[in-house]
């Protein structure tokens, strides 16, 4: 992955993490949106992404609302991965998400924390946004959370991939979802996001007014 401009970047990190998407890979610690429209263009990336993972052993968790979680043990079960034994030795977890800004930080620490405990080099983490509509945090309070974790990205033992449903938000929450993330997935490819902002620069500026969503 190339570096990403200087206004946005990261420090450096040596651990190379192969993404499953074409021969691109990325480093413990980033943070990566994926825009997409349709279950096959969620899957053609989320897919491999998490597929990979499990065949090197790395820890999978996947946030997103359930009838997603399930369809992506489908599409993994077709391409015989053994989705119960992963999920009994939790090497894939799926999570429907908190409720609170406050609460998706503390899951997120103690994931990380477990991972140094247990000396595993990096969690692969997902999110599908739309695991927010089934929760009580609000579109605009996710979105500030998705600044928050970017703002201490870089110190977690974690890889994260943000994926984003085109059609399930309005444009400018598409707009501050990209300025919350250094890096996004053009093709098979992932380059640096020139949208991409401090998170203390979009936290300031999200307003209190929930973001609305699309029906």
């Amino acid at each position: 992955m190339p570096p990403s401009p200087s206004s946005s970047s990261r420090p450096a990190r040596s651990a190379s993490v192969p993404l499953g998407i074409g021969d691109v890979t990325a480093s413990v610690g980033d943070h990566i949106a994926h825009f997409f429209r349709g279950e096959e263009e969620r899957f053609s990336v989320l897919d491999p992404y998490l597929q990979t993972g499990l065949q090197r052993g790395d820890r999978c968790v996947c946030v997103a609302r359930p009838g997603t979680g399930e369809a992506l043990c489908d599409w993994l079960t077709e391409r015989d991965v053994d989705i119960e034994t992963a999920r009994q030795t939790d090497r894939l977890v799926l999570h429907p998400g908190r409720d609170t800004e406050e609460d998706m930080e503390a899951m997120v620490h103690r994931i990380d924390q477990s991972a140094r405990d247990e000396n595993e080099p990096v969690v692969r983490w997902a999110g599908d946004g739309e695991w927010v509509l089934d929760r009580e945090l609000s579109v605009h309070e996710m979105l500030r959370w998705e600044a928050l974790y970017d703002r201490t990205a870089a110190d977690l033992r974690m890889l994260a991939l943000c994926q984003f449903n085109l059609s399930a938000f309005h444009s400018d929450v598409m707009m501050d979802a990209l300025r919350t993330h250094p890096y996004c997935v053009m093709g098979e490819v992932v380059v640096p996001n020139p949208f991409h902002e401090s998170p203390e620069a979009v936290r300031k500026d999200l307003s209190e007014t929930d973001r609305t969503v699309d029906p």
